[in-house]
């Protein structure tokens, strides 16, 4: 297992990580059928650095026939070892223009380097706005 962290300059504070558990709760009707049902929670992980890859992209979308709401995109780099998956939140600081909740999006990378040992080095995460 990687210990060491591959140094990084961030000129942001620390970001906060939370990790996504899913647990299945079966829920019984009184006509003895049971649903199974998925409740999501979130647990602070670790802080992170982070720095932004991209520029903050905002624009309306329409989920539903003649609902617009407005949604922001970012990709943020990483060089946290703890493994970052999709629907994680990652709780951007206040005092930054980023800052809020941020979903993490399919489509996340992670760039290795060889010394001779594979080592990891930093973690591509595209966000999506929480609200």
């Amino acid at each position: 297992m990687q210990k060491y962290v591959y140094p990084m300059f961030s000129p942001h504070p620390i970001a906060k990580l939370y990790k996504k558990f899913t647990g299945d709760v079966p829920v019984e009707f009184e006509n003895n059928e049971v649903i199974t049902v998925q409740q999501n929670r979130y647990v602070f992980v670790c802080p992170i650095r982070w720095v932004e890859e991209t520029a903050k992209d905002s624009y309306d979308e329409q989920p539903v026939s003649g609902l617009l709401i407005g949604n922001s995109y970012l990709t943020i780099k990483t060089n946290a070892l703890t493994p970052i998956g999709d629907g994680d939140i990652i709780e951007l600081p206040k005092d930054t223009r980023f800052g809020g909740l941020w979903i993490v999006q399919d489509g996340a990378s992670v760039d290795y380097t060889y010394t001779p040992k594979q080592v990891q080095t930093f973690q591509h995460l595209p966000l999506s706005s929480v609200g």
